[in-house]
């Protein structure tokens, strides 16, 4: 629910609480997430009580549409993430046709764009058209962790919802620990590294604790993201305290091995969710990172 986040972001609940209640909701938001870790389900949660507005649906009715958002599978509802490195032109096309349709479930259509500064100018160009021309029954959500690197033309089309910079959650060192120690260890020591797998990670990950998986699996990805900077020559990087490591992997790897790896997690994420044995996950992370 919206109102579990009104004493951590107020400010934020105030307004998105507001337009709910009024039925005043904008046709596009930007919400600048300031590193909060919560955003994503925050923005879940005010997406779910968009589509609920309707005072006709029944309490199963709200139920069933909230579940159906978490399993992914409600129809008025697109997630866009980006494939790769980037969100390429061709999901924005894709979304644009989906949405060109008539709605079939509810009133409201909504599309969420997770690290909207991760468009390219292509892409941005038809996000733009998408925004220029609003339908009435479409609501969309931009997401960014990099404010300043939006576009002023894409900034001045939405109205911007900023978190609490003082309220970002604590980086958790433990998923921090897990993830550096695994990856450092497959590239200098590639498949072997199977062979230490319980000191690495059995003896201390619970598997049944999916979220906390997927967690130490966003740190990995973003620590490959950083190798990449480095190895581009970037120096910019989130995670500066590990720059000797970094430059480690970096010097081991091209740009396409990284690229590689970088991909191959991503597409290892979106299957944690389901019922897939962890341990062979792991063992396969290792032969595809190491190998």
């Amino acid at each position: 629910m919206l109102s579990s986040y009104k004493d951590k972001q107020g400010l934020a609940y105030s307004i998105l609480s507001n337009e709910i209640k009024n039925n005043k909701i904008s046709h596009a938001y930007l919400f600048d997430t300031n590193g909060y870790c919560d955003a994503y389900n925050m923005i879940l949660s005010f997406v779910k009580e968009i589509f609920c507005i309707n005072e006709e649906l029944s309490v199963d009715d709200k139920e069933n549409i909230c579940k159906r958002i978490d399993d992914g599978n409600y129809s008025e509802l697109k997630i866009i993430k980006p494939d790769g490195m980037y969100i390429k032109k061709q999901q924005i096309l894709d979304l644009q046709q989906d949405f060109s349709r008539t709605s079939v479930e509810g009133v409201k259509r909504i599309y969420v764009i997770v690290d909207a500064d991760k468009m390219k100018n292509e892409t941005t160009n038809s996000m733009l058209k998408f925004l220029e021309e609003p339908d009435n029954n479409i609501v969309a959500i931009l997401m960014t962790n990099n404010y300043n690197n939006m576009l002023p033309t894409i900034i001045s089309r939405c109205q911007v919802i900023k978190f609490n910079s003082d309220l970002v959650c604590i980086k958790n060192d433990f998923e921090e620990e897990i993830a550096l120690n695994l990856i450092y260890e497959i590239e200098m020591c590639g498949i072997s590294t199977v062979l230490k797998i319980k000191e690495l990670w059995g003896n201390l990950v619970d598997n049944k604790d999916r979220d906390l998986v997927i967690r130490i699996f966003d740190v990995m990805i973003n620590i490959y993201y950083d190798v990449i900077k480095i190895n581009s020559g970037i120096t910019d990087i989130d995670y500066d305290r590990y720059y000797d490591k970094l430059v480690y992997i970096s010097n081991k790897n091209d740009r396409g091995k990284l690229l590689s790896k970088l991909n191959y997690l991503l597409e290892v994420k979106d299957v944690i969710k389901f019922n897939v044995n962890i341990n062979l996950l792991i063992d396969s992370v290792i032969i595809n990172l190491g190998g």
